[in-house]
């Protein structure tokens, strides 16, 4: 049996703060006490320096996971990529509109050309007549060797106040429904289930995505993350549950030896599909969040399927076999 599944997840900001250092000799640091747990925070972080500071991403250092760093929201909800990738957006930015401001307001090769045009690149600032100078010079026409910049980016809806609450250990989100307009990432799931008529063994031989989540940051670190979510949901459909001692409140099954995740023979074919979107609204990055996005329509295309094959609708998770026999 095969079945379609739509998928929504909100999209999730957070205040957030970092700190950006860019020194003459292209050299980028960027500090922020927000954490990689294996999603490629560290990776898209120098990516967005990288892009907006003109250099190589080796040129970039990213340091995070200590809390004596400027405050970062935690690792859920989605939300880190788009809330940290817009205050290293704004932060770069910053530093780029003073080595302008520098560069334009000389007697050297850019004086009178616009702020706002000038491209940096390849260690050098651009006009858009080809005239250029390099940051070197640039910089010391600022009479330093470095410009270090600490940044505080809220969204709209929140205050300074919510950075100053992450410093305390506070986290509040927004978007979603509860933003000025909805604020959502999409997905549509494809899965394919196969029942044994006798056993009602339940397989799941093949599941592909499509996910519309704004302005992707890497392609790669994107795929992975939302074929960990279809994965994830595969895994919620069919295998993980909580098993509870109701006499005396504990966790039976505590263990990974007796709570059931799936394993290589559980997953078979398994597609992604980014589908381009531009939204400027959702934050100045134009990111939206997904590493849920990816999970929270398989296991409903699953049981979907299950019901069309057997007649048997289920909505207690994981579906197993006595619930369809």
């Amino acid at each position: 049996m095969r079945r379609l599944y739509h998928a929504a997840y909100p999209i999730n900001i957070s205040a957030a703060s970092a700190r950006v250092r860019f020194s003459s000799n292209g050299r980028v640091r960027v500090q922020a006490a927000a954490h990689d747990i294996g999603t490629g925070t560290n990776t898209v972080l120098a990516q967005m320096a990288a892009n907006r500071l003109g250099v190589t991403l080796d040129a970039v250092q990213v340091k995070l996971g200590d809390s004596a760093l400027p405050a970062a929201p935690v690792s859920g909800g989605s939300n880190v990529t788009a809330s940290m990738c817009s205050v290293v957006m704004k932060a770069c930015d910053t530093i780029r509109g003073q080595l302008a401001r520098a560069a334009t307001g000389s007697k050297g090769p850019l004086a009178g050309q616009p702020a706002d045009k000038l491209i940096l690149k390849g260690g050098a600032l651009i006009a858009p007549n080809g005239a250029s100078a390099d940051l070197i010079s640039v910089f010391k026409q600022l009479g330093v060797g470095m410009i270090e910049e600490y940044i505080e980016w809220f969204p709209p809806g929140q205050s300074a106040q919510q950075v100053a609450d992450l410093y305390n250990g506070h986290l509040k989100l927004v978007g979603g429904a509860e933003a000025e307009k909805l604020m959502y990432a999409f997905g549509a799931e494809f899965v394919e289930v196969r029942i044994h008529e006798r056993t009602r063994e339940i397989r799941v031989p093949r599941a592909i995505g499509a996910f519309a989540a704004g302005y992707i940051m890497n392609t790669r670190t994107a795929r992975s993350q939302l074929m960990g979510g279809m994965i994830w949901g595969i895994s919620s459909a069919l295998h993980e549950a909580t098993e509870l001692d109701q006499r005396v409140a504990r966790y039976v099954n505590d263990n990974i030896a007796e709570y059931l995740i799936p394993v290589n023979a559980d997953i078979a074919e398994i597609d992604v599909i980014l589908v381009p979107e531009e939204d400027d609204f959702v934050n100045p990055a134009s990111v939206k969040g997904l590493g849920e996005l990816g999970n929270v329509g398989t296991a409903a295309a699953i049981t979907h399927a299950v019901y069309h094959a057997t007649g048997k609708r289920v909505r207690d998770l994981p579906l197993r076999l006595e619930k369809i026999l």
